[in-house]
């Protein structure tokens, strides 16, 4: 897909292998706004953190979740625990880059994500994992992911995420 004709964030899924860092079945294709750069010409780190944030809920969607604004209110109840972040190269302003996105293990009421982030150059800019925890929407205490969810990412990611309760 040329990257000069994107304007907007875009998703597409299916197997693509990147070196070192395996397989990745879902991207979301985006460029670098001018409100992302800082006094420095480059992105800030804080703004990596939302463009994970929106690639976990373009995976969420592409799986199979239905997606609203009461989503993750009322609905699809999942907060972030931990992330980690490693930045390996800085991104400018207009520049393509992708962010290939995988859950590699879902326990009783956590999972966790794994991000690269791509350059258009083929370059990585940063590599990230997250784990989310499953909370209730009345009570905000953590409890089991449903099989619903189980199931959406076993279809759409394989034997490749380990399962344990």
């Amino acid at each position: 897909m040329p990257t000069a004709e994107k304007t907007e964030a875009t998703v597409d899924h299916g197997a693509i292998t990147i070196d070192d860092h395996g397989t990745f079945n879902h991207r979301l294709h985006s460029r670098v706004r001018s409100y992302d750069v800082d006094r420095q010409g480059i992105v800030h780190n804080a703004v990596y953190l939302y463009w994970l944030e929106a690639a976990r809920i373009e995976y969420f969607r592409d799986i199979g979740v239905p997606i609203d604004r009461q989503s993750f209110v009322t609905k699809h109840r999942f907060v972030v625990a931990k992330t980690e972040i490693e930045y390996k190269s800085a991104a400018q302003f207009d520049d393509a880059y992708t962010v290939f996105t995988r859950v590699s293990f879902v326990k009783n009421s956590s999972f966790g994500f794994e991000h690269v982030i791509r350059h258009e150059n083929g370059s990585i800019l940063a590599t990230a994992r997250g784990v989310l925890v499953h909370l209730n929407p009345a009570t905000n205490l953590s409890e089991r992911i449903p099989d619903s969810y189980r199931s959406l990412i076993r279809d759409f990611e394989g034997a490749k995420v380990e399962f344990a309760d």
